[in-house]
């Protein structure tokens, strides 16, 4: 008895849910009547994942598939379709409203028929399915008044008047219906760019094989070397291939792949992804006449027949791959972790040395010389440090160097090694060209077992043999307290005092003191003052005082110039008087002029501020009168040269 009940329970169920679904779609049908045409079909253009269109006003059918991420053309040919030329079309239908409607009853009512409004053969037949659900609409002609078309409603008994701007959005070129984009993994997915490139017949029968892949700190090459990428030009050349456009479609009637030169492509791009990769076949360029400047070759992707054309510039440049992708820099370091540098040839050796105050000095050792250790300019140091750690390859000259490479290149007698001490690891460059070569010059590090070319003058003036050039520039700077009291320059060949001025009690400051001063003088005067409490050299020249100045074995030069300062130095009770001198040579050119210092024991060429000062105060060349408005003075008239008498004998012979 009780499962008899129960039978009858669920039966009652069912004639109830039926009952409820019958109910839900007569209340659906009824929307869709009172609602008009966009009501009938609404849904079904949301929830499409097929839509079939064909006619007379189409050259072929068109077939549109959606794959739950994005809409794709099936036919006549297989492509993914143009994100909003399809939203343009799904909007027009979805929000479809119709400017008047009749039925079909009606018109024949009349004695017309479909035909009539071109429905009898539409001009555009729509199919819109999903799943195994589908409805169609036919468009017809257009009416006579207001560029309308008529349309054939879902259920065929019903005729709408529509608005054009949905036909046009229908009845879109193809061109403009393809999606022109290539690849379609997104550049954030991509982890992996390989490339076969097909090898000239002069060559051999081998193709060119390179890949990059994404590691956790950047890009390496794994074929055809394996070797660090440079992780700016490869983001740069994956942008560039997403990037890419199909610049034409070509009919699949019209292609002939052996012509296209796709059946054995010249190269191929695949992109890797997540789980999914995109292959690029590449075929012959497209013929071109005179007047076409952009080149194109013929392409494809893998597994699709669609041949289209593309761009040739990205892919040429593809062609050069290993070198352009390849990093560039190759010293790789912590700067903060450096204790030392020691630069050599031959004999001839220089460290640098960090010491515990941070500071560096700079030691010079040769086999005749005992070590000098001075202070290193910083500013000096931290360009070598840069210089050093940012060294890029020019290009790359062996990837596997053999002993007989390393000999050849001149890296058993090197130009330049550097060695780098960081704590514990030490890291050597070295520099060499072969012994008659005078314009490249190699790199390699004991890190990687590649050579370089690396540009020859500008690296070797980064790193001279020179123990001169990367002393401290600061000659010597006074105490803070330190107080000049006077300041003299004095030309010595004559013993004439260009000038002398003393800092009287009175006056605090030197700017008060040389007030009566012309003022480019005095600012001239302020300048060397500032040189003696601060005295820079430009170049350090001789590691010894000479007078005179030396030039080489057979020429010298007079120190011209004596610049000299009373200096007062604070002391326990009273101050200690001090004299500062400098001497000069006289300008050589308009940046060079050489000084020298007794005390400090040393020549070398003054700045250009300082060289500006000492012109300002030496120069005795008169200006022209016309430079103060001067009147020009007149002058004598010049005699002709009388002309010159013939020696030919002019007289006519008998």
């Amino acid at each position: 008895m009780r499962f008899k009940f129960t039978l009858f329970l669920l039966a009652l169920n069912i004639i109830t849910f039926g009952l409820i679904l019958s109910l839900n779609k007569k209340t659906e049908q009824a929307n869709s009547q009172s609602g008009g045409l966009s009501a009938m079909i609404g849904r079904e253009v949301i929830e499409a994942d097929r839509i079939e269109l064909n006619g007379k006003g189409l050259d072929t059918p068109r077939i549109l598939e959606h794959d739950g991420s994005s809409w794709k053309i099936t036919a006549p040919m297989q492509w993914s379709a143009n994100y909003f030329a399809i939203n343009r079309m799904l909007n027009q239908l979805q929000f479809l409203e119709e400017e008047a409607s009749f039925s079909v009853a009606e018109i024949k009512q009349t004695g017309q028929t479909l035909a009539d409004y071109g429905l009898d053969e539409p001009q555009l037949h729509l199919t819109i399915s999903h799943q195994d659900e589908s409805i169609e609409l036919s468009v017809g002609t257009a009416t006579e008044i207001g560029n309308k078309f008529y349309l054939l409603g879902p259920s065929k008994k019903d005729i709408f008047v529509v608005n054009s701007q949905v036909i046009e959005s229908l009845l879109v070129d193809l061109g403009d219906l393809r999606n022109r984009e290539i690849f379609n993994i997104p550049v954030f997915e991509i982890d992996a760019l390989s490339l076969q490139i097909r090898a000239p017949e002069a060559v051999g029968n081998a193709d060119f094989r390179v890949r990059v892949a994404r590691t956790n700190n950047g890009w390496i090459f794994e074929a055809p070397l394996t070797a660090e990428a440079d992780a700016a030009q490869v983001a740069n050349t994956i942008n560039t291939l997403t990037a890419a456009k199909v610049v034409e479609f070509k009919e699949q009637e019209a292609s002939d792949p052996i012509l296209q030169g796709l059946e054995n492509p010249t190269m191929r791009v695949t992109l890797h992804g997540n789980k999914r990769q995109q292959t690029l076949l590449i075929g012959n360029k497209v013929p071109t006449t005179k007047d076409e400047e952009n080149s194109t070759y013929f392409a494809r992707i893998e597994d699709n027949p669609t041949v289209f054309t593309v761009a040739a510039d990205p892919f040429d440049k593809l062609r050069e791959a290993q070198e352009a992708l390849r990093e560039r820099s190759f010293m790789s370091f912590d700067p903060t972790a450096l204790t030392s540098i020691d630069i050599s040839e031959g004999d001839l050796q220089i460290r640098l040395q960090k010491l515990e105050t941070g500071s560096w000095q700079v030691i010079e050792s040769t086999a005749e010389t005992d070590i000098q250790p001075r202070h290193a300019d910083p500013e000096i140091i931290t360009k070598l440090i840069d210089d050093l750690k940012n060294l890029r390859a020019s290009s790359f000259a062996v990837d596997s160097p053999t002993p007989t490479d390393l000999d050849r290149l001149g890296f058993n007698t090197p130009r330049r090694s550097i060695k780098l001490t960081l704590g514990d690891e030490q890291t050597t460059l070295r520099l060499a060209h072969p012994v008659n070569e005078n314009e490249k010059l190699y790199a390699r590090s004991d890190k990687a077992e590649y050579i370089y070319t690396v540009d020859r003058r500008s690296t070797l003036d980064t790193i001279p043999l020179n123990a001169a050039y990367y002393r401290k520039r600061i000659l010597e700077t006074l105490p803070e307290a330190a107080k000049i009291k006077s300041i003299q320059l004095e030309k010595l060949s004559t013993g004439e005092i260009i000038f002398s001025h003393t800092l009287k009690d009175e006056d605090l400051i030197w700017l008060k003191a040389l007030s009566d001063t012309a003022e480019a003088e005095q600012q001239a005067i302020l300048t060397l003052l500032d040189a003696i409490r601060q005295f820079k050299v430009k170049t350090y020249l001789v590691d010894e005082y000479q007078d005179p100045y030396s030039l080489d074995s057979e020429t010298t030069r007079p120190w011209l110039y004596r610049l000299s300062a009373e200096i007062l130095l604070p002391g326990d009770e009273t101050d200690r008087s001090d004299t500062r001198s400098y001497v000069f040579t006289k300008r050589f050119s308009g940046t060079v002029q050489v000084g020298a210092s007794s005390l400090h024991n040393v020549i070398f060429e003054i700045p250009q501020i300082t060289l500006d000062a000492l012109y300002t105060l030496t120069d005795d060349m008169q200006p022209p009168p016309e430079a103060s408005n001067q009147p020009i003075l007149q002058q004598a008239p010049i005699t002709p040269v009388p002309d010159p008498i013939s020696s030919v004998d002019t007289t006519t012979a008998p």
